[in-house]
C-alpha cells in the first residue's frame, strides 16, 4: 500500500520529469501534513531515488528505476549510495530492489564503508545476510581500518560479528550456507544401513 506521502513523491517527480527534469538532480524533501515538498538543492541534497531508499518507498525506488534513475548516485556529498542509506535503515524490500536494479553490493562512501558495514553497525541479521547472498564481500575496510565484522563487534553487536566470522571460516555464503547439509550427509554416510 502506498502512502498518501509516497504517492505525493511520486507524483511531482513524475510531473517534474515529464517536464524534462533529471531524475538525478539533488533535491530535499521534507513532509507536510498530507504531502512532500521536494526542493532542487546542489549542495546538501541527495537524488530522489536515495531518498525514496532512505524512507523505504518501494513504489517510489521502483517508479524511478523504471524511468533510468542512477542506482549508484545518492548523496554526492559524502558518496553515500541508495543502497547503503536502505542498508543502514534496514529497509530490505527497497535492498531487493536497488540490487535487482544493478546496485554495486560493495560501492564505498568516502570513508571506505560499504553497505554491508553500515548493516553489521546497526545490528540489522536480515540485512547483513541479504547483502551477502548478493555477494558482499567481507574484506573491504573503512579508513578506520574496520571490516563489517570489526564494526559490529565495536559496537557490541556480537550475534552479526559472530555469523560474518563463520561464513568467513566456512569460506563464503554458500559453504556456509551448505556446511549443515554436509554434516547431515557425513553423518548419514557413517551409520549403518538398516
Amino acid at each position: 500500500m502506498v502512502s498518501s506521502h509516497e504517492r505525493s513523491f511520486i507524483d511531482q517527480t513524475a510531473r517534474y520529469h515529464a517536464s524534462g527534469g533529471d531524475l538525478d538532480a539533488l533535491v530535499v524533501v521534507s513532509s507536510a501534513p498530507n504531502a512532500v515538498n521536494i526542493e532542487e538543492h546542489d549542495l546538501s541534497g541527495a537524488t530522489r531515488l536515495y531518498t525514496a531508499a532512505l524512507i523505504g518507498w518501494c513504489s517510489a525506488i521502483e517508479w524511478l528505476v523504471e524511468q533510468g534513475a542512477n542506482v549508484h548516485l545518492g548523496r554526492p556529498s559524502d558518496g553515500f549510495t541508495p543502497l547503503q542509506i536502505a542498508a543502514s535503515q534496514d529497509h530490505s524490500d527497497a535492498a531487493v530492489l536497488l540490487l535487482d536494479a544493478g546496485a554495486r553490493v560493495d560501492d564505498r562512501e568516502q570513508h571506505s564503508r560499504t553497505a554491508l558495514h553500515y548493516a553489521a553497525m546497526n545490528n540489522h541479521t536480515t540485512m547483513c545476510r541479504l547483502l551477502l547472498s548478493r555477494g558482499a564481500s567481507l574484506d573491504p575496510r573503512s579508513n578506520s581500518g574496520r571490516d563489517p565484522e570489526a564494526c559490529a563487534r565495536s559496537r557490541g553487536h556480537t550475534t552479526i560479528a559472530d555469523l560474518l566470522a563463520a561464513v568467513r571460516a566456512a569460506g563464503g555464503w554458500l559453504p556456509w550456507l551448505n556446511a549443515p547439509r554436509k554434516e547431515l550427509l557425513a553423518l548419514r554416510q557413517r551409520l549403518p544401513a538398516l
